[in-house]
């Protein structure tokens, strides 16, 4: 399907309105003289496809130039030519800061192979706005290598205690991913033992954290579906089952997980402020079970607050949804994430959680306490028939650990997921 521009007999020369046609240039749906992006996007969802929104005849809401290239969208979906996007202020909601993201980098290689996630990530956006108080991201390059552009285009004063308060959309990566994928020659495709080609959607944001996040999200993975590219979905939305129409044409080829590191309702709201609640992201992983769609758990990071009730609880849980793999890590208690971490608790009255929280940074304290984590969580998942762990030891963890200890951590960063999908 594509767009065609049809003048409007009753209007001057210069009006038009837009369509959408079929194969056999039937008109499928009429949008009027100014669609947005919003309605677009949501058209390619009801008709499952994709409309490749470059030299389709739409125009720029501001300047009235046509949209050949690079573009964006206000926050009322309106849209903007390159130009006009990148002279726009943004906008505040909520807030929320947004405004179009400048990255030019499409797909980027990634070190995160070394976990067996994949070769490969497309961050969907710049900035979250679940606000994760223990989240890496912002002390990422990704992040620290960018704060002149985060407080040009978002005002952002401080990148890491803003977290949650930003997000800039790449509203125009489907075409992007398109173009790249059509240019891409296969047979130099980076693959390791671990990552194994996958491209995940998306290790700096989520990807579905809203449905502007999640109409770049589903063009991406239909652009990735089309060209048999094994991709990974990592989320902490249950807005991930509205493209389960998508997913089934993957063939497998495809896998969605969830982090939930915790079925503590309040503790989970306090160290995750804006994200959905855990047994909601479980009731997504269920219905994809329901579907068919091959799936996983991220229990990452769990917390020192956690007992073996707590972890037996979680894991009959996910047992229930019967994934291809729970990727396992404990928090680590590294710099101001993690202070930040310690200062919600206690702003929430939680004195009791923030003390143990608090009891990791002490010396040697985190280590005992992530080696202890680590055997407790293995040993209960044997009591159930359908799980497999896979560890994330940090190598900082594997180098203070000595002995038959570090050994097994050795062998846990080795290890490859079980997951068949991309093999």
């Amino acid at each position: 399907m594509h767009l065609k521009t049809k003048r409007d007999p009753d209007g001057g020369w210069y009006d038009r309105f837009v369509q959408l046609v079929d194969d056999e240039k039937q008109v499928v749906e009429e949008f009027g003289k100014n669609p947005t992006l919003d309605e677009l996007r949501e058209a390619e969802r009801r008709h499952s496809t994709r409309i490749n929104l470059w030299q389709q005849g739409l125009v720029c809401s501001e300047c009235g130039n046509q949209i050949n290239d690079r573009f964006s969208a206000r926050q009322d979906g309106h849209l903007l030519c390159w130009n006009c996007a990148t002279s726009n202020d943004g906008s505040e909601q909520g807030g929320l800061r947004t405004n179009a993201d400048p990255t030019k980098s499409v797909l980027s290689e990634s070190k995160l192979h070394k976990k067996s996630l994949c070769d490969y990530v497309i961050n969907v956006a710049t900035g979250c706005r679940h606000g994760c108080k223990f989240c890496y991201v912002p002390s990422t390059p990704a992040i620290g290598n960018r704060e002149e552009m985060l407080e040009d285009c978002a005002d952002v004063d401080d990148p890491q205690k803003d977290w949650g308060n930003y997000l800039l959309y790449r509203d125009d990566l489907p075409e992007r991913v398109h173009q790249g994928l059509e240019q891409t020659d296969f047979e130099n495709w980076k693959t390791t033992d671990r990552g194994r080609g996958i491209v995940m959607l998306s290790s700096g944001t989520d990807c579905y954290q809203d449905r502007r996040a999640a109409q770049i999200t589903r063009g991406c993975v239909h652009e990735l579906i089309k060209h048999d590219v094994p991709t990974r979905i990592l989320t902490r939305s249950p807005n991930v089952t509205r493209d389960i129409d998508l997913f089934k044409q993957a063939n497998g080829n495809l896998t969605i997980g969830t982090s939930i590191p915790s079925f503590d309702t309040a503790l989970v709201k306090t160290l995750e402020p804006n994200a959905p609640p855990p047994m909601a992201r479980w009731e997504a992983l269920n219905e994809l079970l329901e579907a068919g769609i091959p799936r996983f758990v991220s229990f990452s990071p769990t917390y020192p607050t956690m007992d073996r009730d707590d972890v037996h609880e979680a894991l009959s849980w996910f047992a229930a949804i019967d994934p291809e793999v729970v990727f396992h890590e404990p928090i680590n208690p590294r710099g101001i994430n993690f202070e930040m971490c310690v200062q919600a608790l206690q702003e929430s009255g939680m004195e009791s959680e923030a003390s143990k929280f608090r009891q990791l940074t002490q010396h040697g304290e985190w280590a005992d306490y992530a080696l202890e984590q680590i055997e407790m969580v293995r040993e209960i998942a044997t009591h159930f028939d359908n799980l497999t762990i896979h560890t994330w030891p940090g190598h900082d963890l594997t180098k203070v650990a000595s002995g038959t200890q570090k050994e097994k951590l050795k062998k846990m960063r080795r290890q490859i997921s079980p997951e068949q999908f991309a093999e």
